[in-house]
């Protein structure tokens, strides 16, 4: 606990060790692609294949008439495999192509004559709910999974939170503040686009190779869409090149089988990046508008937010049919009065997904710009507005939900005192003066700790090896090498002698997924829980060598020692010689959540605003997080900084364009994101704290930074020059167009 161990995968990937998917080496593997809509909105008249099929190479094609006509999705079911009578985004796919080489497969596509009737579109979500707009998914009340809002025209999910009498309060406020915010879709821009490889043999069994984030979860929905057991499909472990939530779907691993079974004949897919960014899983863009009531002195006495979320064309691709950031609409605030809905609409383009910190990201950038303007407007400092309304021990959060441990206090004034805060925000410079604007902002933010279910086992091979046998993925987040070190810590032994052993869904025990920075605590309880279990069995197996009771013996510094005679133990390679029927085992299992339980986080921004062009840099961010005991510090450090370059990225400009529907950035010459020279100097610190979840107390960190960058820094722009930006990213276009000097310094 607490060494800065490299990762136990790091050698691999550096070395180009690591199997990737587009590495499995499959004999007679085929490739796959798919023809995909040309429009928003039409409906499907015909598809002639015929041509297609007689080009030499091409094995199989397939349309929505060759595919179960089930439909498919996370946590909505409302999407089909292939679109059958109608499409409804641009990018959508059509028919499937397995052939012997890509150049075939691209030729074939071309091939395919398809005849569409167009429909009227809707891409913007207040339009589509709207009377008199289309309806896109006229039998949504029939479609299986989570249905949260059948009584509203195109809306995907409805999620509400309500505490207080919200219109009384208001009639109590002295002032009322009300502002919109628009945040626009991002992609995760992970390194290995999306691929799969789908193989079923000569007694049905189906192999999957795929870069997923959660591997029984493909499994359990692969048997549930083709009516088979579970047992009869293995997802094959592999590495996964980055995921950040954008790799949950599983609908082209569905195509590949389908493909494979016509072509008979393992069938691949790759994605190029164009593909990515046309049919990915981006973050939902979000219009948010808040209103808040404001007793005299500065406290929040209401709060009324409401954001709607573009969920695009189908809701499959979003795991609970709604987002968690619609419960951070009223921010850590301690509002007596409170109301709260997030609504999530359907319109034609591409299906959104999640992404680290799904929702929360949209809603924490209203929330703490909104804070910031209301600040000004009561001419109080924004530190001190924040302090005087930052929820305290014994407050309920804004969904009048319990709440242990709050630290947003803590976490203001230590980023504060880290940044020298109360030493005078940066001067505004009058017009005509330094063609360098500086300024300096701040966010504060909060975000719930993962939930889920994960198990474990570890073993005691002959030589006193251990083994950790774990489904879990490493999609990138250290998650191997944490799990060593805490199987290491409750053992008493080096980690270097925890061998880990990533196992397929056919021999590793049961594993949820990564996802909502759980790993370390579910995924390290189950770890934890399977060393301690370990440990018992190396009690009992000590006790029956020497002939006492078990509670003779004691476990320290990675042997059994015989309570009474200090000379008297065994390590662990002597214990190993003593189990005649083979490894010992310990399995580990955790289940269950700690909704009270949240990480509060708090930034300040500096920044410099050229004068001439608007461009802004951003110098230095000053990050608090609250922390109890850290397993491994350069993880910890690098996932607060991967979620703060996102986050930076997010900010300054990160968008994924699309026109009528048309995804237009269908490249990263053109979608852009952060390189080494936009990343700014971090300074970092914590707050340490009673208890956390995990493992001997630890918190989560991965999605911890990523929400309150971009409020940060809109805040530092605005106190360097005047220019309030209300719509992401804050590009040199708009604040230039904005820019005012002023004459007064705050």
């Amino acid at each position: 606990m607490g060494r800065a161990l490299p990762r136990v995968e790091g050698a691999a990937k550096v070395t180009g060790a690591s199997t990737y998917t587009a590495d499995v080496v499959c004999p007679g593997a085929l490739r796959g692609g798919f023809l995909r809509s040309p429009y928003p909105h039409a409906r499907i008249l015909n598809v002639d294949a015929s041509r297609a099929l007689r080009l030499p190479g091409v094995e199989a094609v397939i349309t929505g008439n060759d595919v179960s006509p089930r439909l498919e999705g996370l946590g909505l079911e409302d999407m089909p495999v292939l679109a059958r009578d109608r499409v409804r985004y641009v990018g959508e796919k059509v028919a499937g192509i397995a052939a012997t080489d890509q150049e075939t497969v691209e030729e074939a596509l071309g091939l395919i004559e398809v005849d569409y009737e167009e429909l009227p579109g809707v891409f913007d979500p207040f339009v589509a709910m709207e009377p008199g707009a289309p309806i896109l998914h006229p039998d949504y009340a029939a479609y299986r999974g989570m249905h949260k809002a059948p009584e509203l025209q195109n809306v995907q999910s409805v999620e509400r939170a309500e505490k207080g009498d919200v219109e009384r309060g208001f009639g109590e406020c002295h002032e009322i503040f009300e502002n919109t915010f628009h945040i626009p879709m991002v992609h995760q821009s992970f390194l290995e686009p999306r691929a799969g490889l789908v193989a079923v043999d000569e007694h049905g069994c189906i192999g999957v190779w795929h870069c997923h984030q959660a591997p029984f979860m493909v499994r359990s929905k692969l048997a549930a869409h083709l009516d088979v057991p579970e047992e009869r499909i293995v997802v094959h472990p592999v590495s996964t090149g980055g995921s950040f939530g954008g790799k949950l779907g599983y609908d082209d691993i569905l195509c590949a089988y389908y493909l494979a079974r016509a072509a008979g004949c393992p069938v691949r897919i790759q994605e190029s990046y164009s593909q990515e960014l046309l049919d990915g899983q981006p973050r939902h863009a979000a219009v948010v508008t808040l209103r808040t009531g404001v007793k005299r002195g500065g406290r929040f006495w209401a709060w009324d937010g409401r954001v709607v979320y573009n969920g695009g064309a189908y809701a499959a691709r979003t795991p609970r049919n709604g987002l968690n950031g619609t419960f951070l609409l009223a921010g850590c605030y301690r509002t007596p009065h409170v109301r709260m809905a997030g609504l999530s609409v359907y319109t034609n383009q591409v299906p959104a997904g999640f992404f680290r910190a799904p929702g929360e990201v949209q809603t924490l950038f209203a929330v703490e710009s909104h804070v910031d303007m209301m600040a000004e407007a009561l001419k109080i400092d924004p530190l001190s507005l924040r302090e005087i309304n930052a929820l305290r021990e014994g407050d309920t959060k804004p969904t009048d939900e319990p709440l242990r441990d709050a630290r947003a206090l803590d976490v203001l004034r230590e980023v504060a005192r880290a940044a020298g805060w109360r030493r005078g925000r940066a001067a505004h410079k009058a017009g005509g003066g330094a063609r360098i604007a500086r300024g300096r902002g701040m966010a504060l933010g909060f975000r719930h700790i993962g939930t889920g279910e994960s198990s474990a086992e570890l073993f005691l091979e002959k030589g006193g090896v251990l083994r950790l046998a774990t489904a879990v993925r490493d999609v990138g987040v250290g998650a191997h090498t944490m799990h060593r070190q805490v199987a290491a810590e409750m053992l008493g032994v080096e980690a270097d002698r925890v061998q880990i052993d990533v196992k397929g869904t056919d021999t590793g025990t049961y594993d949820e997924g990564v996802r909502g920075q759980r790993g370390t605590y579910v995924e390290g309880q189950a770890v934890a829980r399977a060393a301690d279990s370990l440990m018992q069995a190396l009690r009992k197996q000590a006790a029956a060598f020497w002939g006492v009771e078990v509670e003779r013996v004691r476990w320290q510094g990675g042997r059994a020692h015989r309570r009474g005679s200090p000379r008297q133990f065994l390590n662990l390679e002597g214990l190993s010689r003593l189990s005649g029927n083979g490894p010992l085992r310990g399995f580990g299992h955790c289940k269950g959540g700690r909704p009270e339980i949240y990480v509060f986080q708090a930034m300040v921004a500096e920044v410099e605003v050229d004068r001439e062009t608007g461009q802004v840099r951003v110098c230095r961010l000053y990050f608090t997080l609250d922390a109890s005991k850290i397993i491994n510090p350069l993880i910890h450090q690098g996932q607060i900084e991967g979620a703060i370059v996102q986050g930076t990225g997010q900010s300054l400009m990160e968008h994924l364009v699309a026109e009528e529907g048309r995804v237009l950035t269908l490249s990263h010459a053109d979608y852009k994101i952060p390189t080494i020279m936009d990343v700014p100097a971090l300074s970092t610190s914590q707050v340490v704290v009673r208890e956390g979840p995990g493992p001997f107390g630890t918190k989560p960190v991965a999605e911890s930074g990523i929400g309150i960058v971009a409020p940060a820094i809109a805040n530092a722009v605005y106190n360097a020059t005047g220019a309030r930006i209300m719509e992401l990213p804050l590009s040199s276009e708009k604040v230039f167009a904005k820019f005012r000097p002023l004459t007064s310094t705050p």
